[in-house]
């Protein structure tokens, strides 16, 4: 669906700022919620709580088909980020409690859980070039919209048979203060930028190809370039990369200008050439931000508040790009 909200929301007559703003809205939930999704799994229930996620989903779609005014647009937005945190976060965790008590279960599901997630992230978006080759975004809309229904009426039977998941557990404030530290803070106050501008890649790429090359039905590859190399890329990165605070000194900067200047430059050339060589240059430097930051994360974990740190970590992050987000229309798009 990401794939054709620029191309959709430009089509209802929205500028640039309020996609950029639309977009920044969904990221924020979606990502930002991180920690009370995992709060209310654990206090009422997985299953149910994904199951809200998913009827949130089905919300969103019936405001998207039915919207007439932004107001409207931003509700729908809001859900679909909302629904994803509430739905992603708890189906990593359920998949923990099915696993039990034998690690190699869990990393068994784990692992599977991501190779499905980041394949369908990656071949997902080719599905979408009909649609906006021939203008029929609209009809993508309905058939998800169906899709999203279905998911959700044959899910209910199965989750709540699901005893594994119905343990409850109740929150403690000790866990934030537990994993906020100066380094914490320091980590995240140096790398927000790449990763704010890394986690923009709906607003950016769509722009490129659409507005200024006019081919709107490139941007699904691109978006498979994107998924492809960060696959392959992932794993590799993951086992190497390990910066240290001197060296994040010198790294945050340079992650920084290779993802912004390269952009500039293929303003200047802009053809399907240069767009595809930014969309491999941007896509290698995300995911090297990305990993950077999720590796310096778990160092400071002690063992016990892993959900927590992450879903801490999200939220800031999340808040940091809103803000940037919102200035890539004045400082990206010109």
């Amino acid at each position: 669906m990401q794939s054709v909200f620029f191309v959709y929301l430009q089509g209802k007559g929205l500028s640039n700022t309020e996609i950029a703003f639309s977009l920044s809205v969904l990221f924020f939930f979606s990502q930002a919620m991180a920690i009370v999704a995992g709060v209310l799994g654990d206090r009422y229930g997985l299953a149910k709580i994904m199951l809200l996620g998913c009827a949130l989903d089905v919300l969103a779609y019936v405001f998207f088909l039915s919207a007439e005014n932004y107001g409207v647009l931003l509700l729908a937005t809001t859900c679909f980020g909302l629904g994803s945190c509430l739905f992603g976060t708890n189906a990593r965790a359920c998949l923990l409690a099915l696993g039990g008590d034998d690690y190699a279960t869990k990393t068994k599901l784990q692992g599977k859980y991501l190779k499905v997630t980041s394949m369908s992230s990656m071949s997902a978006p080719l599905l979408t070039i009909p649609f906006i080759k021939f203008e029929q975004i609209d009809v993508l809309i309905w058939v998800c919209f169906v899709v999203e229904i279905l998911l959700f009426i044959f899910m209910i039977k199965p989750f709540y048979q699901m005893n594994q998941v119905q343990n409850l557990v109740k929150f403690r404030w000790a866990q934030i203060r537990e994993i906020i530290s100066k380094d914490f803070i320091f980590v995240h106050a140096m790398l927000f930028l790449p990763i704010a501008v890394a986690n923009s890649f709906f607003v950016i790429f769509p722009f490129l190809f659409d507005n200024k090359l006019h081919a709107p039905e490139h941007m699904p590859v691109a978006l498979f370039i994107n998924g492809l190399l960060t696959v392959v890329l992932q794993s590799s990165f993951s086992k190497h990369i390990n910066l240290t605070r001197k060296q994040i000194w010198l790294a945050a900067p340079l992650l920084s200008v290779g993802m912004i200047a390269p952009w500039f430059l293929t303003l200047q050339y802009a053809s399907l050439v240069t767009a595809y060589i930014y969309a491999v240059v941007f896509t290698v430097v995300e995911v090297y931000a990305l990993t950077a930051m999720a590796n310096l994360v778990v160092k400071f974990d002690n063992g016990t508040n892993r959900g927590f740190i992450f879903g801490a970590s999200k939220l800031l992050t999340s808040m940091l790009t809103m803000i940037v987000m919102n200035l890539i229309p004045y400082l990206f798009l010109i």
